[in-house]
């Protein structure tokens, strides 16, 4: 993979510093959202909500979350990025305590209104980091960064998990949780890159582009579906991948749930060496191989009635999904019309909110499906899907070189 640097290389000491901090930025991303949802059964109980409206309650933060993302650009015009990480990091910490707090579904909706707000502004503000920690180094990094989101949310679960198990408050946790993110966003966090002088905008620049109605395009539309299947195959397998292993082949809680570790740590595993392989060979030449890999493991795991080959599927699937959101992601920036901050935040954005519509649609679609031909049948679509991506990654990308504003920012071929 050959990235272009589009600024002078800053001494290393400070590249390692920047690019340390955004990997601290990720992972710290992934702990506040983990730390929430591990203990959403104690929020229920807590506030005293039903079924029916505490899940309503729960649509609010990825609501809000996505739309978020669509202002992005135009909030981060008129600050950094390394700013917005920065603030947006304490605030997420400050609505995670105050959902602990709530005592009424109104409260707890404003809560997480306001955690999704903020959630999403650090998730594409931190993708923006990363993309210019890749142009400045020449480096693809995008990986490693997810694989620390990937950590921190894995980090969330534990931390929770041992605090449920000796039944330790969720206040205490959050609190003890968002003093940690706060300490580090105080100092860990300042060797965020501050924004590149900017080039003139390009012809797609128009003005207020970093809005919502501005920097959509062929080419954020075309990552974006990408990513929508990605992550509608992520979500299926992640929110299903358990019941399947239990209610079709009959696996015990214990042996579905290793099921699912099985998936998380190759899915980890795969984006630490993701950026060495992009190194080596083309982005949509890796996309197509990886998404084959991973509809070959979901598909073993449905036609073979052995837990043992079942979970050697789940490893490989989760292995072939694990390079192709950040990959998006990373072109998705690099696709931008210009180098302005606000202008990468736009398509970051713009591809994030289509594929984080996947996360949001795919488990439900999954059920709709299994309730009308069962739960094996229903999830082939995951497998599809990633074949739609192996089909069209290498076209895709093709594209996206040959139209690329800033040549250099999308891999060339070999």
């Amino acid at each position: 993979m050959d990235l272009t640097p589009t600024a002078p290389v800053d001494p290393r000491s400070r590249l390692g510093g920047a690019y340390r901090a955004t990997a601290v930025t990720f992972f710290l991303n992934g702990l506040l959202l983990s730390t929430w949802l591990i203990r959403i059964p104690s929020i229920k109980e807590a506030t005293g909500l039903g079924t029916g409206a505490f899940g309503t309650v729960l649509i609010t933060p990825v609501i809000v979350s996505l739309l978020s993302m669509q202002f992005a650009g135009r909030l981060l015009a008129r600050t950094s990025s390394r700013t917005f990480v920065r603030v947006s990091v304490v605030a997420t910490a400050v609505a995670l305590v105050a959902t602990s707090l709530a005592h009424t579904g109104l409260q707890l909706a404003l809560a997480l209104a306001l955690f999704g707000f903020f959630d999403g502004l650090l998730f594409v503000a931190s993708n923006v980091q990363g993309v210019a920690v890749e142009r400045l180094t020449g480096r693809p990094c995008l990986n490693s960064f997810h694989a620390a989101w990937s950590i921190g949310n894995l980090s969330g679960a534990l931390i929770g998990s041992a605090f449920a198990w000796f039944g330790a408050g969720t206040t205490t946790q959050f609190v003890l949780v968002a003093l940690l993110a706060m300490w580090a966003s105080g100092g860990l966090l300042r060797p965020l890159l501050p924004p590149a002088e900017a080039p003139a905008p390009g012809p797609e620049a128009a003005p207020g582009s970093g809005g919502w109605r501005g920097g959509w395009n062929g080419r954020v539309l075309l990552l974006g579906l990408l990513g929508l299947c990605c992550l509608v195959a992520q979500g299926a397998l992640e929110d299903w991948g358990a019941v399947y292993l239990r209610e079709e082949r009959g696996a015990s809680t214990f042996l579905a749930m290793a099921g699912l570790v099985a998936f998380s740590v190759t899915l980890v595993a795969g984006r630490l060496i993701g950026d060495r392989l992009r190194e080596r060979y083309d982005d949509g030449a890796l996309l197509r191989a990886f998404a084959l890999l991973a509809a070959a493991g979901l598909g073993l795991s449905l036609v073979s009635s052995a837990y043992g080959v079942a979970l050697a599927g789940y490893a490989l699937f989760g292995a072939g999904l694990s390079v192709l959101d950040p990959i998006v992601s990373s072109a998705a920036g690099h696709a931008a019309a210009d180098d302005r901050e606000e202008t990468i935040a736009s398509a970051v954005a713009h591809v994030a909110t289509l594929s984080h519509t996947g996360l949001l649609l795919g488990p439900p679609a999954i059920g709709w499906l299994a309730h009308g031909v069962g739960l094996t049948r229903a999830l082939v679509l995951p497998a599809l899907l990633v074949l739609v991506v192996a089909a069209a990654a290498p076209a895709v990308f093709r594209a996206l070189r040959n139209s690329a504003p800033t040549k250099g920012h999308i891999s060339a071929e070999r």
